[in-house]
């Protein structure tokens, strides 16, 4: 029996769209013999993913003419076919599906797209109705990811394995205008098996090419499955190299242990050091993660990182040790939506170990170990942490003085409700520091406080920077506990005047029992290189009532807008308890700029508070001009108008000197801003001598950005600061650009120039290529240090990615100097 339709819709649960009485049963009947059995998690065996189909899942053909011989059991259609499967969809010329044999048969520009995405096209495919076995002939599969499968051949085994005869596979898109021209890079081989059980792809006689060149030929390898995330294996080497270490070929091997964890292996042999061997282990929890990473080393020339140590009496390193290591964690859990807790520790046998030989996170130059509880609420913040602090040079001083934070806790609360219609907001500190013995003395050499040339004397025999010297550093312990609330509120007159009067009161509880102990030659002043000695403990408070007025003023044109505002600020507070003579470790950094001209405290931290009255006075400018031109502009000077200055008491850190600060009319600060439309951004700020305006101070700042192009200017000039052993003045400058040369080719660049020194401190270039299957990174860097922490150094460092295939880094250093 013959049956025939035109054109038609064929519906697997017994509906048919054939008109004509005759041919309705047989067709009926055709159909459902057909179509492939819809059953209750039924595999159909994909070529990318295991996919099951729900039940009850109807099986639709359409085609131009579709016979159906009932003695052979055998179906065919022809024209413009298409078979829809649940989430499969089939587009062929011709099919012809034996119901016997169990076998589809498919022709002509055969396209099969799968519920995972997979496209694959063919010439022909002959396959079981389950796709579970069967030969396809020009195959060539795209994944969803953007990888590409072809082959002339490919036969398919149990439902989950594919063999692709002379095989290609790439993670690059053809060319869109030649699209015979080869991928930028693929690899050709005699064989390719597609393992989906096992999750990988296994290369027989492998040619890797770029651009179509061959490049390089291996007789075996395999790669994950493009659909694995994660799977156990080689992973691509690296080059690391120094002159201390030499040429190192690193080879990792990853452990994909199971769903939420792995670990990496890895070894390096260094051609000057030897092997080193590393490992790391991951965990991750639904609500959090932590690390363990570990290397260590037996060195065979460990002389050669005594190029600095040999000379220099800081050293606690025996540069015979031959046995080098570390261990570090990091973790990070959030407890609830509010709260987390984390870490991040290194314990290593030596000050630099990780830096030296670039243990991946834990080769910083400046590290924190620190353990964290941090809480976030709606109106509140909580931050408690332990830390210590090291610097990983070969000079084991700058180390040495770091204090460790045992523990340091913040809190500040910012009430909801107003209080007497103004913001109430509290702020709590409390910090104990202890610092172990720090081979005292030492940093006191160059105080020029002590001498009336203002440069340092004595030697240490070996060569030093002076800046490194300028300060006492205290050993012992310290407590502080600190309280401030404050409150303000904003009043707005009818006519536009601006009045917002606060007040703030502070108190710390405080025990100090730190010493520095000098050095044999100097003077014994209590700031100079003789000792110091605190032992005491107390409170201390702070009460402040300010008046902040300000009366805009609006300046409106046809094509423009200006608003000026005079600002006046008053604080009026009793004098600083204490001034100066108790410890100082957390306000250090005193830059007066006209962002802190308004500033109620201009101390950076809490160790040291601003007393005394004070009056601030400034002007500020907002103007809009055409379409998007704006400049912001804003000078003052602040005024010591009664009471004990802060900023000219001594300091045992030398904080406020040649501040700007420190006379009762202080020097002069201005900022001023420039945006454009058209991607051109001035920017500068200053500070200038109250006299005779000589300048302080000097940021300026450049950029343009406009298409392809970006660029920045930026030119620091800092007067000189004898005290803090800067006996000239300091001007540095920094650019840097990136110019997109296409939209895959992009160019880098950037440097820094310290003027006064004449010197580089920082020169990098570079080229970068990305594509959507392939990048490569090149870059050039030299390094100096201005402050002889570290040595000057140059390297190359090239990184080649292929996507899905492989990551390659290279790191080259071409020298290093002292």
């Amino acid at each position: 029996m013959t049956a025939r339709g035109n054109s038609r819709r064929w519906g697997a649960g017994g509906r048919s769209l054939l008109k004509g009485a005759l041919l309705t049963g047989a067709a009926i009947s055709a159909i459902m013999v057909a179509s492939v059995p819809a059953r209750a998690q039924t595999s159909l065996g994909d070529l990318g993913t295991s996919v099951s189909v729900p039940e009850g899942t109807q099986l639709f053909l359409e085609a131009d003419t579709v016979t159906y011989d009932s003695e052979k059991q055998v179906v065919t259609a022809a024209g413009g076919i298409q078979i829809d499967y649940g989430s499969y969809k089939l587009v062929a010329r011709n099919i012809t599906y034996d119901q016997r044999a169990r076998r589809l048969v498919a022709s002509g520009d055969v396209e099969l797209i799968e519920p995972s995405g997979n496209k694959i096209y063919a010439d022909s495919i002959d396959v079981t109705d389950d796709f579970a076995n069967g030969f396809i002939a020009a195959l060539r599969i795209e994944t969803p990811d953007n990888t590409r499968f072809a082959a002339g051949q490919a036969v398919r085994q149990n439902g989950d394995t594919t063999t692709f005869e002379r095989g290609v596979y790439t993670a690059c898109e053809a060319c869109e205008k030649n699209p015979e021209r080869p991928p930028l890079w693929q690899v050709k081989a005699r064989r390719i098996v597609w393992d989906q059980k096992n999750k990988v792809v296994r290369y027989y006689g492998a040619r890797f090419e770029l651009f179509g060149k061959p490049l390089a030929y291996l007789p075996y390898f395999a790669s994950p499955d493009p659909t694995v995330k994660r799977q156990s294996g080689l992973l691509p080497p690296s080059v690391k190299s120094s002159s201390k270490v030499g040429v190192g070929l690193r080879v990792p091997y990853y452990f994909a242990i199971d769903e939420s964890s792995d670990a990496t292996v890895a070894g390096t042999y260094f051609t000057r050091q030897g092997f080193l061997a590393e490992a790391e282990y991951r965990k991750a929890f639904e609500n959090g993660y932590f690390t363990l990473q570990t290397a260590g080393i037996s060195q065979l020339d460990p002389g050669r990182f005594n190029d600095v140590r040999s000379d220099n009496v800081f050293s606690s390193l025996d540069p015979a040790d031959r046995d080098r290591a570390m261990i570090g964690t990091t973790g990070r859990f959030a407890l609830n939506e509010n709260w987390t807790f984390g870490w991040d520790a290194l314990l290593q046998s030596d000050s630099n170990f990780s830096h030296n030989y670039q243990i991946e996170n834990f080769d910083q130059l400046y590290r924190t170990n620190e353990v964290y509880l941090t809480g976030l609420g709606d109106q509140s913040f909580f931050d408690l942490r332990a830390q210590s602090f090291s610097v990983q040079t070969d000079n084991t001083l700058p180390s040495r003085v770091q204090p460790f934070v045992l523990p340091s806790l913040d809190y500040q609360r910012i009430e909801n409700d107003s209080v007497l219609g103004g913001q109430l907001q509290i702020d709590a500190n409390v910090t104990n520091i202890r610092r172990e013995t720090t081979s005292p003395g030492y940093l006191l050499l160059c105080n020029p406080l002590r001498f009336d040339a203002g440069v340092c004397s004595g030697t240490l025999g070996f060569p030093y920077r002076t800046d490194l010297f300028r300060r006492n550093v205290l050993e012992g312990d310290y407590t502080r506990s600190s309280v401030d609330a404050k409150w303000k509120r904003t009043l707005t007159t009818d006519f536009g005047l601006q009045v917002t009067p606060s007040a703030s009161l502070r108190g710390d509880l405080y025990r100090a029992d730190m010493e520095a102990q000098g050095i044999p030659y100097g003077t014994t002043s209590s700031l100079g290189l003789g000792g110091i000695e605190v032992d005491e403990s107390g409170a201390r408070g702070m009460a402040t009532a300010g008046l902040d007025v300000r009366y805009p003023f609006l300046i409106e044109t046809a094509t423009s807008s200006h608003v000026i505002t005079p600002i006046a600020q008053f604080l009026v507070r009793p004098d600083e308890m204490k001034s100066g003579l108790l410890p100082n470790e957390d306000a250090q950094s005193l830059v007066f700029n006209a962002g802190n001209l308004f500033d109620e405290d201009k101390f950076s931290g809490y160790d040291r508070i601003e007393g005394g009255t004070r009056a601030n006075v400034g002007v500020q400018y907002g103007g809009v001009f055409g379409a998007g031109y704006a400049i912001d502009a804003v000078i003052g000077q602040s005024f010591h108008l009664a009471g004990e200055n802060p900023f000219a008491q001594p300091d045992l850190a030398l904080v406020g000197y040649e501040s700007g600060l420190e006379d009762d009319r202080s020097d002069f600060v201005s900022a001023v801003s420039l945006a454009t439309p058209i991607g051109v951004y001035l920017g500068a700020q200053g500070r200038f001598d109250k006299d005779d305006f000589d300048v302080k101070r000097t940021d300026l700042m450049a950029g343009f950005n406009y298409g392809r192009i970006d660029t920045s200017l930026v030119y620091s000039q800092i007067a000189a600061q004898p005290i803090y052993s800067f006996p000239e003045d300091r001007k540095q400058v920094s650019v840097g650009a990136n110019y997109k040369v296409t939209d895959t080719i992009k160019t880098f660049g950037s440097l820094t120039y310290d003027i006064e020194n004449d010197v580089f401190i920082n020169k990098t270039f570079g080229v970068g290529y990305a594509d959507e299957c392939f990048s490569l990174i090149a870059q050039y860097q030299n390094t100096d240090d201005q402050y002889r922490l570290t040595e000057a150094q140059t390297k190359v460092m090239v990184t080649l990615s292929f996507r899905t295939l492989a990551q390659v880094g290279y790191s080259y250093g071409l020298g290093s100097t002292n």
